[in-house]
């Protein structure tokens, strides 16, 4: 933003707000919600409707997020990351488009060899 003498001049204030992520929490202190919020010069919610909010950014590597009161940790539970990883595990072992591709045309070629009797 360029600033321009004549602003100056006539007394405008400038707006000097940024725009942000803030968290909104469940009952639980789950996260629930993810809004934009104006943040004023100091780093506090200006929008009326959010405060309160958490505008601690949440950091990489949980999977299911819940604050403490004072950082996010990990909410996820020993039965719901085991039953996430055996899910990844089963996702992890489908075969991809290409592999199914490859197998098909396999066949095919085992068909025709197996008719024209080079194999058995």
């Amino acid at each position: 933003m360029r600033l321009h003498h004549s602003n100056l001049v006539t007394g405008q204030v400038l707006n000097l707000r940024k725009r942000k992520q803030v968290y909104e929490l469940d009952e639980n202190m789950y996260l629930k919600e993810i809004y934009i919020a104006e943040i004023n010069e100091h780093g506090n919610i200006v929008d009326e409707d959010k405060q309160g909010f958490i505008i601690v950014d949440i950091p990489s590597g949980l999977f299911k997020y819940k604050w403490n009161g004072a950082e996010w940790i990990e909410g996820e539970t020993e039965e719901e990351k085991t039953e996430r990883e055996a899910l990844q595990l089963l996702e992890s072992l489908k075969p991809t488009l290409e592999e199914l591709a490859n197998a098909e045309l396999e066949i095919k070629m085992l068909t025709i060899l197996t008719e024209l009797e080079v194999i058995q």
